[in-house]
């Protein structure tokens, strides 16, 4: 089922402003009377499939609305507010139904529809000449319809416009000082208006339900207020949006630091005090009990990243989610022989952390840098292997001691049952412990690496590589091998500094909306975010 889809403008404004989307006709009616009674005002009224959306500001005196009505009926309405005293502010036409909303006003009035562009034109001109200035303008099918009100001074209107058309209209109209005052997008091609203007105005499109939020409540507390948002269906499936964040939980996951691997630029921190970690954090603004994408994360310039292996067996598991409703923050890569593969560096830079870590195992960090800024990016390896003796020694030394039931219980039985004994006197087994040869080299710590040089080897190392652990007490681990890198890609957000996993493939969501092919380009809909695969696509190194 398609997703909905976000196109919006903001301006500098004050006070109060609220707006919904998805509701039904009793719940907008019932939301609209609410927000009446504290002396809001809608002053956009949108319908998709079905459902309604709107904006509502601080105002006050009368205020009407109304859908579903057929030409005639909406003209007998408009009619009657007229008379009272009521100007037409808003016009939606829906599945050949009108909706509309009346404000207090005076002066002259006109509206139209169902016109074709030549006549829409032509009617605009000869209402410009008398006085009356655009203010709200509608394309559907081909067909023109607006609202014209009395005005003074520039007015530029466009339609069919593409993304990359649109944005060059508007930077040249905001240069000459006109400013948005009307957005919509039918079909992928832009209309709008502009009107003389000042200050700051900034506008969107495409983005998802939880996109649009963030970015609203970040120009709200910029002092902008919405002043026009269009709701249109994506190519892409609703399944695969609105998933950037979990609406339960947290995931923050902290890595040992050290003098080299640090928060801020390698080697600048200073020594850690005992115990310290640098954390990758999850994209996400918690403010109360509100949850928000962290957009100053997820669109960046800068994709510098190729596959961090050069075995063609090796193919995608998990993304970003595991399953609709089960997140992971990483990627996931292995071959279906289950057996090791080489893993390589996904983009030139400096290798700034190796060592084991309790959840995960063996663990590589590189830091990268991008587009002139230093230690821009980072990639962390993890479950890799480094030889049966020394990932025997380190699960038993640094990861039991970690655990708690049932999982301690699981893994210790995992340990013992494939070799690893606690006194040493066992002899792990190769199929879940690699040979003494496929050792981490630990002299590359504090080294430069170039793009596709060997890191290691694909593991299972540790609770989180080997999968023989659940929280579920009656799980019984079948003897199979979980062989795969697990990577994230981690991004410093400049805003403050701290590292955030991000999906390279700008997708953020469950293995099914991704490209079916390991090296397709990403051309899906659904990479609604910054891709950081350079261009564009994964590719070996």
């Amino acid at each position: 089922m398609a997703g909905t889809i976000y196109a919006a403008a903001w301006r500098p404004g004050t006070g109060a402003q609220w707006w919904v989307s998805g509701k039904s006709y009793a719940d907008f009616k019932k939301i609209d009377k609410d927000y009446f009674n504290k002396g809001l005002r809608l002053v956009d009224l949108e319908i998709h499939n079905g459902k309604f959306a709107g904006i509502w500001r601080p105002g006050t005196g009368a205020q009407w609305w109304v859908y579903g009505k057929t030409y005639a009926e909406f003209k007998a309405i408009d009619k009657g507010y007229f008379d009272d005293g009521l100007r037409l502010t808003n016009l939606h036409i829906y599945n050949g139904k009108y909706a509309g909303v009346w404000r207090p006003g005076t002066g002259a009035q006109w509206w139209t529809s169902g016109k074709t562009y030549s006549e829409f034109k032509a009617i605009d001109k000869k209402y410009f000449d008398d006085g009356l200035r655009l203010v709200d303008l509608e394309v559907r099918d081909g067909k023109y319809a607006g609202v014209w009100r009395p005005g003074t001074g520039a007015q530029w209107w466009t339609s069919g416009k593409t993304f990359s058309e649109f944005k060059a209209l508007d930077k040249g109209y905001f240069d000459k000082g006109l400013r948005l005052t009307d957005l919509n997008i039918t079909n992928g091609k832009y209309s709008a208006v502009w009107r003389p203007g000042t200050g700051a105005q900034w506008w969107v499109s495409g983005y998802d339900t939880e996109a649009f939020v963030s970015r609203d409540k970040e120009y709200f507390d910029k002092g902008l207020r919405l002043v026009r948002m269009a709701l249109s269906d994506s190519a892409c499936d609703g399944k695969c949006m609105n998933q950037v964040v979990m609406p339960e939980g947290s995931y923050n996951y902290g890595i040992t630091r050290t003098k080299i691997h640090c928060p801020g630029l390698p080697n600048t921190c200073g020594n850690p005090g005992a115990g310290e970690v640098v954390y990758y954090r999850w994209p996400v603004t918690l403010q109360g009990d509100r949850r928000y994408a962290r957009l100053s994360a997820l669109y960046f310039d800068g994709a510098p990243f190729t596959l961090p292996f050069t075995d063609k067996k090796v193919v995608r598991g998990g993304t970003w989610l595991y399953k609709p409703g089960s997140w992971h923050h990483a990627i996931d890569y292995y071959r279906n022989d289950g057996k090791k593969f080489g893993v390589v560096a996904a983009a030139s830079g400096t290798v700034v952390h190796i060592g084991w870590d309790w959840w995960s195992g063996n663990t590589i960090v590189v830091s990268h840098d991008a587009g002139g800024v230093k230690d821009a990016f980072r990639t962390v390896y993890m479950h890799l292997a480094n030889g049966p003796s020394a990932d025997c020694k380190a699960s038993w030394a640094q990861t039991v001691p970690n655990l708690s039931e049932p999982r301690l219980s699981q893994f210790k039985k995992y340990l013992n049952d494939t070799g690893c004994k606690k006194d040493g006197s066992g002899t792990p087994q190769e199929k879940y412990w690699g040979k003494e040869s496929e050792k981490i080299d630990t002299g590359m710590l504090g080294k430069k690496v170039d793009r596709g040089a060997f890191l290691g080897w694909a593991g299972d190392t540790a609770p989180g590589g080997c999968g023989c652990t659940s929280d579920e007490v009656d799980y019984e681990w079948k003897g199979g091998t979980n062989t795969h890198l697990h990577i994230f890609f981690a991004r410093r957000d400049p805003s403050d500094n701290e590292w955030y996993f991000i999906d390279p493939y700008g997708i953020y969501g469950p293995p099914e909306c991704y490209p079916k092919n390991l090296t397709d380009p990403i051309s899906t809909p659904c990479a609604r975010y910054s891709i950081s695969w350079k261009g564009g696509k994964p590719q070996y190194p």
